[in-house]
Parts: C-alpha cells; sequence; structure tokens
C-alpha cells in the first residue's frame, strides 16, 4: 500500500509540472507573438485599428445579409451543397 503511495504522489507532480510548463509555453508564445506582431505592424496604430473596424464591419454586413437570405433563394445546406460553398465566398470576401 505505501509503495503505491509513493508511485502517486512523484507522477501527481510530474504532471502537474507537465501542465503548468504546457501553459507557461502558451503564454509565452502568445507574448511573443504580440510583441512581434507590434514591432513588424506594417501600418501605425491608428491605420491598423481603422483596417480591422473596416473589416470586422464588412464581415458583419455580409453576415447579416446570409442571415436575411430569403429561403427560396436556396435550400437548406443539407440539400445543397453549393450553396454552402456560395456562402464561404461571400463571407472570405
Amino acid at each position: 500500500m505505501l509503495e503505491k503511495l509513493e508511485v502517486a504522489f512523484p507522477r501527481e507532480r510530474e504532471d502537474h509540472a507537465a501542465t503548468q510548463g504546457f501553459f507557461g509555453g502558451l503564454v509565452l508564445g502568445v507574448l511573443l507573438g504580440v510583441v512581434l506582431a507590434l514591432v513588424f505592424a506594417p501600418m501605425r496604430g491608428e491605420e491598423t485599428r481603422a483596417a480591422v473596424a473596416h473589416k470586422a464591419m464588412d464581415v458583419k454586413d455580409k453576415a447579416m445579409h446570409l442571415v436575411h437570405m430569403d429561403p427560396a433563394e436556396g435550400a437548406d445546406l443539407a440539400d445543397n451543397p453549393d450553396r454552402g460553398a456560395a456562402m464561404e465566398r461571400e463571407i472570405g470576401g
């Protein structure tokens, strides 16, 4: 019984350390990506924010258009796979 306890605790610590190592690496990678994106950004911050806002509005408008499409214009996606491709082209712009 004591042998099982001695084996379980190190394994639990190893699992915990591996999890911490993974999330530590993930956070470090995200931070490094943010820093590199800021350093190598092709536009100034104001221009980038305006471009992102403009693209977000375009995507929103396209999504609203797709949501409010007349069902008579096309069948259900399960019945018409070409409509799904058309929707992907519409969103991808």
